[in-house]
């Protein structure tokens, strides 16, 4: 759910709905996040939004923004094939509101959940969303939620990009087994493990790796050129559903073609 690499979470407390943690940047800022799973049943969900709400009174000096599948949607239009707004609907939307909470900025699909269904029997919803109080978005302004293509899931995974710089140290070197396959494998390994270093031997050791790192991303990350064009095909697929959910033989026409 998160990489270590980059932050450090904190559990602070959960529940069958939400897991709430601390969370330190690479930079040691300090924001709060809340982890929402939000069960079927009105009455149970009715325990969320107040917790919710308590939560908002408690963080309104730090940042806070909260995450995940609230299962059910903010607005009428968040539905593909339903313009109803529920009894659902008004308490999670009163439940924002009091606890002065907003919408961060969405990227890609406007729906996030389908019934995995075809035809007139298909539905998809906006039911997974990022959220955020007046201190994160005072912190963070440029934040934004990304919704990726759910591939063979029904949710949608989602993140939130933080756009302000943080410093890193860069990501660790990880090798992929296939590259040992590949013709300029050992070419490349002695031309860089050739070239002399000034400094402590780990430090020249880290920077023989860096080179080595550096050409071997420039090899073929995929061997198998068809799974990459299998995934492209699915997310073209998912792209169109998104827009058009009910349109299920043009986009499998699509598909095929």
């Amino acid at each position: 759910m998160w990489d270590r690499a980059h932050i450090v979470f904190e559990p602070i407390c959960n529940n069958e709905q939400a897991l709430h943690g601390k969370v330190t940047l690479l930079n040691l800022q300090e924001v709060n996040v809340l982890f929402i799973y939000g069960l079927c049943d009105s009455r149970v969900k009715k325990q969320l939004w107040n917790d919710i709400i308590f939560c908002a009174n408690h963080f309104k000096k730090t940042p806070w923004t909260l995450l995940w599948d609230f299962n059910v949607t903010k607005f009428s239009h968040e539905h593909s094939n339903s313009w109803r707004v529920t009894k659902s609907m008004e308490e999670f939307y009163c439940a924002i509101r009091s606890a002065e909470l907003d919408d961060l900025k969405s990227t890609d699909l406007k729906f996030t959940w389908n019934n995995m269904r075809s035809g007139t029997v298909a539905i998809s919803k906006k039911l997974d969303r990022a959220l955020g109080n007046w201190q994160w978005f005072k912190l963070f302004g440029d934040s934004y939620a990304h919704t990726y293509n759910p591939g063979i899931l029904d949710h949608s995974p989602l993140s939130i990009q933080l756009m302000q710089q943080v410093q890193s140290s860069g990501r660790p070197f990880k090798f992929l087994n296939f590259w040992a396959d590949h013709l300029d494998f050992l070419n490349i390994v002695r031309h860089e493990w050739a070239k002399t270093y000034e400094g402590p031997p780990l430090r020249k050791f880290q920077l023989k790796l860096k080179g080595l790192k550096f050409h071997l991303k420039k090899l073929s990350t995929r061997p198998d050129m068809l799974t990459a064009d299998l995934r492209q095909m699915l997310k073209k697929v998912q792209l169109d559903l998104d827009d058009k959910p009910e349109d299920v033989q043009q986009t499998g026409d699509s598909a095929q073609e």
